[in-house]
């Protein structure tokens, strides 16, 4: 796994905290109370759209990430088959041959 699979790795987990999660939960309890506000102010409209736009991109992020992760695994999963396949099926097979 090379150094930037690593670090993508780790910043995944760490988006799947606990902590994360709860700050999460906090800005989803934050964008109902804006949203069911009758007579938003505009800094409030802008608030609930600039925090849905984030986490639009977040989760995007979060996708490009796995995606790359799991390719990676495939890839060296590939490569560690074509070693296999490229092995005698028995090493002391040709010596007794």
């Amino acid at each position: 796994m090379s150094g930037t699979d690593k670090l993508m790795l780790r910043f995944l987990r760490e988006l799947n905290s606990d902590k994360v999660q709860e700050a999460f939960s906090s800005l989803d309890v934050l964008l109902d109370h804006l949203e069911s506000k009758n007579d938003p102010e505009p800094f409030e409209i802008h608030l609930v759209d600039s925090a849905y736009q984030a986490l639009e991109k977040i989760k995007m992020l979060e996708s490009v990430m796995k995606q790359q992760v799991v390719q990676s695994n495939e890839l060296k999963g590939s490569r560690l088959q074509r070693l296999y396949d490229k092995a005698p099926t028995s090493i002391g097979s040709s010596i007794f041959d």
